[in-house]
């Protein structure tokens, strides 16, 4: 598996809820790769609903 595949794999179980022991052992990520990678999605997230007019309830800066 390339690099690029395992990290879509990676955010596509974050998306599924996946928690940080998964991830780990899965993947072999350290936790600050995970973190970003949460942060990454949830920014997708938030984005996402920007787009559909959706309030998430955090402060936008």
């Amino acid at each position: 598996m390339t690099r690029a595949s395992q990290q879509a794999k990676a955010l596509q179980d974050i998306r599924n809820g996946a928690n940080d022991e998964e991830l780990k052992r899965k993947y072999g990520y350290p936790p600050a790769v995970i973190a970003a990678m949460r942060a990454t999605v949830s920014r997708e997230s938030d984005k996402q609903a920007d787009n559909l007019g959706i309030e998430t309830g955090t402060p936008k800066f």
